[in-house]
This record gives structure tokens, C-alpha cells and sequence, in this order.
């Protein structure tokens, strides 16, 4: 990966809908020049995926909190990831080191909600405790990994 390819994924990564007639003036190649590097990054899996990141107050979901969760290992943490993969509403989900098992984050549009979700992983067999943290602002939120560009 050159400092080309780094420079699209920039323009990229702040707007996934860029042409690459944008990309090439940004970057001074021709449009197929643009798009073989993006196919290039596609399918050897740079790049893995295209999305939209919505504004959670617009979809109705005002509270973010992260579930630390311990479970006992075996069966169970199929459960939990299954849950975590099947409920919208939990935006990430990830296996960690420490005194918790798993992480995960859950967007809800109330407390009462909320309060429902952590039940739920709760009931899940296995879950032996949980530990919750509400947001209150978020300051930073970087939906991807870029490469560094001093390189």
C-alpha cells in the first residue's frame, strides 16, 4: 500500500459515496486509475465493507451504554454472541482481557429499554455478572481504522 492508496482511503473513510472522478482530482489519478486501486483494496480485503452511519437522537435511540459481562466459557458464550449479533440495538461486541469476558455496546431509544437488554444477557446461561456504563457524551467516534500516513 502506498501513500496513493492511504490518501483513498482517507477520502474514503470520510465519505464512502466519493466518485472516483472526486477521488482522482483529490489524488491526481485517472478515473480507472481510481477504481483498480479501490478493486485492488476490495479483494484483498483492505477494504471490507461499505455502510452509512446513521445519528442515533434521529433514529430515536438517545442512550448508549457498554455491558461488561463475565460468563462461564464453554456453550454459553455462543448464547451471548448470538444475542449480540441478532439485536440491533447492539452495536458492538467484543471478547476482552481483565476481570470482564465481553464488551458490549448497546444504543437504546429509552432507560426502559435499556433495562430490558441488560435482563436479557443477564438471563443468558452462564452470565455469572454484569457491570453497566452509561454515556453521557460522545467525544470522539472514528467508525474505521485508517493506515498511518507518515509512512
Amino acid at each position: 500500500m502506498d501513500k496513493t492508496d492511504k490518501r483513498i482511503l482517507e477520502i474514503l473513510s470520510k465519505k464512502a459515496d466519493a466518485t472516483a472522478t472526486q477521488i482522482g482530482l483529490e489524488v491526481n489519478l485517472s478515473v480507472p486509475a481510481v477504481n483498480k486501486r479501490i478493486l485492488k483494496m476490495q479483494n484483498d480485503g483492505t477494504i471490507n465493507h461499505y455502510t452509512i452511519i446513521t445519528d442515533p437522537e434521529k433514529m430515536g435511540k438517545t442512550i448508549t451504554a457498554f455491558v461488561f459481562v463475565v460468563i462461564e466459557y464453554g456453550e454459553n458464550i455462543k448464547e451471548l454472541i448470538k444475542y449480540a449479533i441478532e439485536d440491533v440495538d447492539v452495536l458492538e461486541c467484543y471478547s476482552v482481557t481483565g476481570e470482564y469476558d465481553y464488551i458490549l455496546k448497546i444504543c437504546a431509544k429509552d432507560i426502559k429499554t435499556l433495562e430490558d437488554k441488560i435482563l436479557r444477557i443477564k438471563k443468558t446461561k452462564g452470565v455469572t455478572k454484569s457491570h453497566t456504563v452509561i454515556s453521557l457524551m460522545e467525544h470522539k467516534f472514528t467508525p474505521t481504522v485508517l493506515p498511518d500516513m507518515e509512512e
